[in-house]
């Protein structure tokens, strides 16, 4: 744990001037809402079946 809180801020730092830092505000709002489709796809009621769920995984 205490090296991914080291880790942290220079995952932050370069994730925003490698990513968001390049892109319009119009840009990272349909990036937001994409992002929010993807999620509800992996974890609402109809995701596909994930590798961890399948039962020779258990």
């Amino acid at each position: 744990m205490a090296a991914l809180e080291d880790a942290a801020p220079v995952h932050v730092a370069i994730v925003r001037a490698a990513v968001f830092d390049r892109l319009t505000p119009e840009q990272a709002q349909a990036f937001g809402e994409a992002c929010e489709i993807i999620l509800a796809g992996l974890t609402g009621p109809e995701r596909p079946a994930l590798p961890a769920d399948l039962p020779w995984r258990r």
